[in-house]
């Protein structure tokens, strides 16, 4: 009886990797930016009285009162509303009154409003109507000036500047005090008496 040795037979397969091409009609990818949140408007209510500075990296709507300075992005002065200070923003629409300068890309001056000061813009917009008194100045970039705080700063710098002037005057003409009367000396000589006095004469009249 034949005993065969069988060996198993092994089967290599050689595989290749291809990648198929991309459709030519396909649309290439678009990345999908989500947009930040816009900071809320801020609103001040009519009746309402604001006293001091107001800052705001969002639009800012006046229906009030704000006595102190503005600055927004995109600013809307109500019918009723009033500003008493300056102004910086992108867009400033006045329908109400603004008693200050006002620096804006675009401001647009409604029948309603008023403004007194300075303007500073790219583009200005005056409904028939519209109160304006001051000077108009056009700018490429009108938000380029000087900051609300830096403008405070040399404000105030030059209000203390004539008052230490003056008091540096005042203490320069001050009078010096009299000087105190000083008391006769009294001299050193000590008083001849008559009888020396005497003698002293009959000297003289033998020499």
């Amino acid at each position: 009886m034949a005993f065969w040795n069988s060996k198993s037979k092994e089967t290599y397969v050689e595989t290749e990797t291809v990648v198929a091409p991309a459709p030519r009609n396909a649309s290439p990818a678009i990345a999908v930016v989500t947009p930040s949140p816009k900071p809320a408007a801020t609103v001040v209510a009519p009746g309402a009285v604001v006293s001091g500075s107001l800052s705001s990296p969002g639009d800012v709507h006046i229906e009030g009162i704000v006595i102190g300075d503005v600055r927004c992005d995109t600013l809307v002065v109500g019918k009723n509303g009033e500003v008493k200070g300056n102004v910086i923003s992108e867009i400033a629409t006045i329908r109400g009154r603004v008693s200050g300068d006002v620096r804006a890309r675009m401001i647009q001056l409604a029948t309603s409003g008023s403004i007194d000061g300075d303007l500073t813009h790219a583009i200005l917009i005056i409904e028939e109507g519209g109160q304006f008194e001051g000077r108009s100045k056009r700018s490429a970039d009108p938000l380029a000036g000087p900051s609300i705080e830096t403008t405070h700063i040399e404000e105030k710098a030059d209000t203390e500047r004539p008052a230490k002037k003056a008091k540096a005057a005042a203490v320069k003409t001050q009078t010096p005090a009299p000087a105190e009367a000083k008391a006769p000396v009294a001299s050193e000589e000590e008083p001849r008496s008559s009888l020396a006095d005497a003698l002293g004469d009959a000297f003289a009249e033998n020499a």
